[in-house]
């Protein structure tokens, strides 16, 4: 089962790669994953497939519950569904009704994991993966921007300097980001500079001014006022662990 809470600097974590196809489903929370340099963002509701071999590299997630697992294609009893023949991810939304039959499903191969109980193991992976098709992810602009976003070796941007990387308007921008991943641009310009703020806080040796000048935010007191909006800490608070 996945149970992560609060927010985590995702950049942080190492890329992985599993050689078995490897699953997701999410009941609570969101998680911004990267398969292979595809930015996909899975929230609550949503199951995500990865095909085998793909690296994977998770840059943030927020309060998390689930579950997470692992198959090889010789484990199954049908090894022809299309969805296993795509060299892309999956991703799947279920809702009302169908969420909750995923999800009392999952618990229940997982319940069949602990007993080793093979064949229901195998019935329930064949029934999950006759409801999941083919299909893309996120549009590119989107997909770009994140991955312009959470690049550890970048400095956090304003939206219009996003917007002039990629080549677009930044009404155009902050419109097609919220539509496909149901938060603003600005939304995921704050995740990211604070994830980047937490781990600098992290090392003493950094000082607090310039902290706030590598998230992007030149102003100590501006960014302090808003580290201590987003984590009810200002940073010299967080940085004793107080």
């Amino acid at each position: 089962m996945l149970d992560a809470q609060g927010d985590n600097e995702g950049y942080l974590m190492h890329p992985y790669k599993i050689p078995f196809f490897s699953f997701a489903y999410l009941m609570e929370g969101e998680v911004l994953v990267e398969v292979d340099g595809q930015n996909i963002l899975v929230g609550a509701g949503q199951f995500i497939l990865v095909p085998e071999n793909l690296g994977i590299f998770v840059r943030y997630f927020k309060n998390c519950n689930g579950f997470v697992g692992s198959f090889s294609m010789d484990y199954l009893k049908d090894a022809s569904y299309a969805v296993l023949r795509t060299e892309t991810p999956i991703v799947q939304s279920f809702w009302f009704d169908d969420a909750v039959f995923i999800g009392a499903l999952m618990k229940r191969l997982f319940t069949a994991f602990e007993d080793r109980d093979k064949a229901f193991l195998q019935s329930g992976l064949d029934l999950i993966l006759g409801q999941l098709r083919p299909k893309g992810s996120l549009a590119a602009v989107p997909e770009k921007f994140l991955q312009l976003v959470f690049d550890r070796e970048r400095q956090p941007l304003s939206v219009s300097e996003y917007a002039d990387l990629l080549q677009v308007t930044a009404n155009y921008l902050n419109k097609t980001v919220k539509f496909h991943t149901h938060r603003t641009a600005i939304d995921w310009i704050e995740i990211a500079r604070l994830n980047m703020a937490k781990q600098l806080l992290k090392d003493p040796a950094v000082p607090i001014v310039e902290v706030a000048s590598r998230v992007g935010l030149e102003d100590q007191s501006y960014f302090s006022r808003f580290f201590k909006k987003k984590t009810g800490l200002t940073p010299s608070q967080y940085r004793s662990g107080k």
